[in-house]
């Protein structure tokens, strides 16, 4: 389970903290009382979070968002594309007025590896060899809703560098084709959001030798857990003593940013789900955490229609980005920009029925214990706007694809990840809004 922040200062007063409510604009007060000069070693003892619902996301929503390519129309992404068309030309400039001598195109990274060029992708992820994935021929170019060994391979090689995908499961998208755009656009390569050979050689050359699946040896302090069954109702929820996994295939899923199905499909023969101790499976060798207090994101721009987020350095670089989703009520002002005010992790989660028009206000409120299947995940990162945070999710599998009830909603790795890299007052900007 992800770890606790820990904090070696004295708090010397209580915060407060605000929920993800679109439908109703409602302050809710941080728990009281708190000890002056008591050293808070968990922040779920300090925060109580508010906020909107979890629900378990439709099926054909997310099929039909994965493929949808409007995203390619955004301001943003037109944008993006501008910008690097105007620093090619400004790059061809200085060099034809520095010289006379044509200067040769840069060459390709040198890098292993046999491309088959092809007009219709041929691949397929199912009776894929995995034990031999890094040594089959790699298909391009990959675009659309495409799945295969070659699609596999970007997308932990994205995950690695930092431009994540959501969940790796060897099939492309809309997530993954906005993750290439934009590290196509930070790597001098024109941003398409098709993975060409070019943009497939720079990834490798980056994203180092290391290989695509892994094999991890599964633990006792696995197979422990703890595990629990999650029910639906939000009032039987409040009754567990933690929103914890269901399942050791649900925990080694997150660990490695993908899904039981992946785990099956890359492991034949395996049961994930009857898994011992010492036992080795195949896993996607995705990036480790970060590490905590790094604070190289200065500013955080977020797509509110192309369900993206991207962390910016001092420069103003994509050093960090995640496919994300908005609540569906959650409509910012134009170029809104807002702060993190404060980031809780492992918090505490208030449900309160006034904040919804379709639950009766009559409803009782209910306290849930933190968790990985917490509405708000493992991480809480509140901003300055009154019932608004960028936070984890219990449905990894629907970022990017399905709007809810919550704020900005990312993976619990990706959310991790993000949280030790902000600190407070970290710029938060909105663009491709509503208006």
């Amino acid at each position: 389970m992800p770890h606790v922040k820990r904090f070696s200062f004295i708090v010397l007063m209580s915060v407060v903290l605000w929920g993800c409510s679109k439908e109703k604009a409602q302050e809710t007060t941080a728990r009281a009382g708190e000890a002056v000069g008591r050293v808070v070693n968990k922040v779920q003892d300090q925060f109580d979070i508010a906020g909107g619902r979890d629900e378990r996301p439709d099926p054909a929503v997310l099929e039909k968002e994965r493929a949808n390519a409007q995203w390619r129309q955004l301001k943003s992404i037109q944008e993006a594309r501008a910008r690097q068309v105007a620093v090619q030309q400004q790059s061809t400039a200085t060099m034809a007025t520095a010289t006379t001598v044509p200067m040769p195109a840069p060459a390709a990274p040198a890098v292993s590896g046999t491309f088959i060029q092809e007009k219709k992708f041929s691949e397929k992820l199912k009776g894929t060899q995995f034990a031999q994935i890094d040594s089959l021929p790699i298909h391009v170019p990959i675009d659309g809703d495409v799945s295969g060994p070659s699609v596999l391979r970007a997308q932990v090689l994205l995950d690695r560098l930092n431009y994540s995908v959501g969940i790796v499961d060897g099939r492309w998208g809309k997530n993954s084709g906005i993750s290439a755009l934009f590290f196509q656009r930070e790597n001098g390569l024109e941003p398409t959001g098709n993975l060409d050979e070019a943009t497939f050689r720079q990834l490798m050359a980056k994203g180092g030798g290391a290989p695509t699946l892994l094999q991890y040896t599964v633990t006792a302090d696995d197979l422990k857990g703890p595990f629990t069954k999650i029910p639906d109702d939000v009032y039987e929820k409040e009754k567990l003593s933690c929103l914890c996994y269901e399942s050791l295939e649900e925990a080694l899923s997150e660990r490695f940013h993908t899904t039981a199905d992946f785990l099956e499909l890359a492991n034949p023969g395996v049961s994930i789900k009857s898994l011992q101790a010492g036992q080795a499976i195949a896993v996607p060798d995705v990036r480790t955490a970060h590490p905590d207090g790094t604070n190289d994101v200065k500013k955080i721009i977020i797509s509110v229609k192309g369900d993206y987020l991207n962390g910016l350095d001092a420069a103003g670089n994509v050093i960090f980005h995640a496919p994300t989703t908005l609540g569906s009520k959650y409509d910012p002002s134009p170029d809104e920009t807002l702060k993190i005010v404060a980031t809780a992790h492992m918090p505490k989660f208030h449900y309160q029925p006034t904040l919804f028009h379709e639950v009766p206000d009559s409803d009782p409120e209910a306290h849930l214990q933190p968790g990985p299947n917490s509405p708000v995940g493992v991480v809480w990162m509140a901003l300055s706007k009154e019932h608004f945070g960028i936070h984890g999710t219990a449905f990894p599998d629907s970022i990017g694809y399905a709007s809810s009830h919550g704020c900005v909603r990312l993976s619990n790795w990706d959310a991790e990840d993000l949280s030790h890299r902000v600190d407070k007052g970290t710029l938060v900007a909105f663009v491709d809004t509503k208006h």
